[in-house]
């Protein structure tokens, strides 16, 4: 009994993690910037190609950047981190990737990229749990919403 209501738990966290933060927010009318800010908050976009394959599954993710200057230096060579949370496994045990590059150019090339490309190969059948973190210098951290990526066993 206990262990079918800790799986019932599970099912209802990670489908609670699968509700895009989207469709809540798409009936809202976008909010009129506040008084001096006429800037847009950043955003991160996550994509996976592809969603859905049998085992073995290379997906390639991409995200974009929004709302960040391309010369601003907060964002230059900024941190990320991949987080990927496999099949069974709970947020805190995901797996993670971190690239923390230094800027070793001349202070007048601020460079921001904008888009980020990471491939996996998946083999385990089950549903991944992939998103992206993008920290800036200050610590201003951008993340981008769980992508699901769905693999299914060969019979």
């Amino acid at each position: 009994m206990i262990s079918r209501l800790t799986a019932c738990f599970f099912v209802l966290s990670i489908a609670a993690l699968l509700v895009p933060a989207t469709a809540s927010g798409a009936s809202r009318k976008a909010k009129p910037p506040t008084s001096g800010e006429g800037k847009e908050k950043p955003k991160l976009s996550l994509t996976a190609d592809p969603s859905f394959g049998f085992t073995p599954v290379t997906v390639v993710l991409t995200a974009h950047l929004t709302g960040v200057d391309l010369h601003d230096r907060n964002f230059c060579h900024a941190a990320i981190t991949w987080v990927r949370i496999d099949p069974g496994q709970t947020e805190r045990d995901g797996f993670k990737i971190r690239e923390d590059p230094a800027c070793v150019h001349p202070p007048e090339e601020v460079s921001v990229t904008n888009t980020f490309t990471k491939t996996f190969d998946l083999y385990r059948p089950g549903s991944y749990l992939i998103r992206l973190e993008v920290e800036g210098k200050d610590g201003t951290r951008v993340v981008s919403a769980y992508t699901r990526v769905e693999v299914l066993r060969v019979n």
